[in-house]
Parts: C-alpha cells; structure tokens; sequence
C-alpha cells in the first residue's frame, strides 16, 4: 500500500445494518475502522467492542438527533490514516476496494459517487433513494483537516454537507474523481421512515435550507477568497435559509434569504462629501420553483 487508510462509520439505530457490513470494511487490508456511536439507542459501542474488537469505537453522547457531519468530524478526529474514507452503515465494500483505491485515486483528488453510479443501487425506486452514495466520500486527510471537516451547521436529511465539502475541496485546488460502483457490493435497502427518523424537521426544509445556505456560504467564501468562515457567521447564515426555506413549506413558490455578512468603515469619506462613511456587503439567495407539485412522491 502506498497509503494508510481510515474507513469511518457512523450508527444512531442502523445498529441491524452495521452487523451485515461492518465486516466489510474490516476486511480491507491497510486500513483502520472507526466506528462512531453517535448516542445510538441500541448500544452500538458495546455490540461493537464485544462482537467485533478490531474495530475502534468512538461514542458521542447526549444527542437527540443525529447529525452525520458531526458523527463523521468525531470519527475523523480519532482517525490516523493518510486517506479517509467515509461509508455508511448501509453499505458493504466489496472485496479489495481499498487496495483498488490505492493503486487508482490520483494525489489531490478526493473520490465521490455521481448520481448515474449512486443510482444503480436503488433498488426500492425511492426518489430520495436514487442518491444514497452521494455522501461515500474519499478524501486526503490533510486537506479535510485544514477545511475544518464537515460543516456540523447543516441540519437535517438532504442538507448537503458531502456538497459543501465537494465545494470547498475543489476551492482549496482538489479534483473530483468519480468512484467506480464495483468498490461497492451492495447497500442494504430501507424504506424513507428509517431513513428519516432521527431527523428534526421535514425533508422539504432541510433540503431546500442546506441549498440556500450552500449557495450563500460559497459566494461569500469566493469574495472574502477564504475556505471557510466562522461558526457565528455561519450559524446566521443558515438561520437565514432556515427562515426562507420555511416560505416553501408553506406554500410560497420562491423562497429568498438576505444577510449582511461584511460592514467595514469607508476609506477617505471626506472625497464623498461626508465625515464617516461605511460600506456595506450583503448576500442575497433566491430559490425559485416552477410547475408546483400538488402531491410530492416518494
């Protein structure tokens, strides 16, 4: 192996599901496996430490909802490999896909399923099915330590945190590269109720909230050329989307959010014709919808 390797799992109630792939993974020569508890009501770090030892256990307590970018920021924290790989619980690697990865993802490139290869798995035909690899992940371990990781800020199924993580990978000078789907033998399939249990809001908000944000976050990221911004200004940011995505939910067929994110004293305001002055920076985002859609399908 060129490289070391950190597969990073993460479970809250796919405690049935880590059983049939978590010998997958540790399977893959070369290469760590964390598991991160992520206050699983079924005990995952104790079914995990007596049934399958070699497999590191990180737990994070005390939550009521789960977070994927959190659960996947501990496991990550904890990891030591040069390359991490981050696989759900609902996923089974198929033999060698590691030492295949090794040998075929170029430096400075992070891998990621395309919506044409994550569907091939969708067995169920669920719309929200059709994208379930979009957040198996391959990335370099020193640049996703350097962008912060995961954006925890995003809450919710379809927020889009692996997007925004594409997004600033590609804005510290990555490339995509598009992952094969036989590293992949099978994901296990589940019905939305299971896939949106532990959730806190509807899959209409989250989605469209976690697109306003994105869209926001990134064009401020471009002005002030940064890779990433504070906690406070991105936690007014998605309470911003939060707030417009609720326009949707209720009914509206635009949904706009609007944020100061930059106030900075004007240099020379005397050549204005004024004793102070000040220049202000303001995001703006507008998601539009057309044809409205009485009965959303599964």
């Amino acid at each position: 192996m060129n490289r070391t390797y950190s597969i990073v799992t993460t479970c809250m109630s796919r405690l049935e599901h880590l059983k049939r792939t978590l010998p997958s993974m540790l399977a893959q020569p070369a290469a760590e496996v964390i598991v991160v508890d992520y206050s699983c009501p079924q005990g995952t770090g104790e079914c995990v430490r007596g049934s399958f030892p070699s497999a590191r256990v990180v737990e994070v307590k005390d939550k009521s909802h789960f977070s994927n970018w959190a659960a996947r920021n501990a496991g990550a924290a904890a990891a030591t490999g040069d390359v991490l790989v981050f696989c759900d619980a609902d996923t089974t690697l198929a033999d060698g896909a590691i030492a295949w990865l090794d040998e075929n993802l170029p430096p400075r490139m992070f891998g990621m399923f395309t919506r044409p290869a994550t569907g091939k798995f969708n067995k169920t035909g669920l719309r929200i099915a059709s994208n379930q690899l979009r957040g198996f992940h391959v990335v370099p371990s020193r640049p996703f330590r350097r962008l912060g990781g995961y954006d925890e800020v995003l809450r919710g199924w379809g927020a889009g945190g692996d997007t925004d993580l594409e997004g600033r990978l590609v804005l510290l000078g990555l490339t995509a590269f598009k992952l094969p789907p036989a590293i992949v033998a099978d994901v296990i399939q589940h019905d939305n109720q299971e896939r949106l249990k532990h959730h806190d809001q509807p899959i209409m908000t989250s989605y469209a909230a976690g697109l306003l944000y994105r869209e926001a976050k990134l064009a401020t990221l471009k002005m002030k050329r940064r890779l990433n911004l504070p906690p406070a200004l991105r936690e007014r940011l998605y309470a911003a989307a939060q707030a417009a995505a609720r326009q949707l939910a209720a009914g509206d067929e635009a949904a706009t959010m609007t944020l100061n994110v930059e106030q900075h004293p004007v240099g020379m305001p005397r050549q204005l014709g004024f004793e102070k002055a000040s220049c202000n920076v303001t995001v703006t985002v507008q998601l539009a919808g057309r044809g409205k859609i009485e009965k959303i399908p599964d």
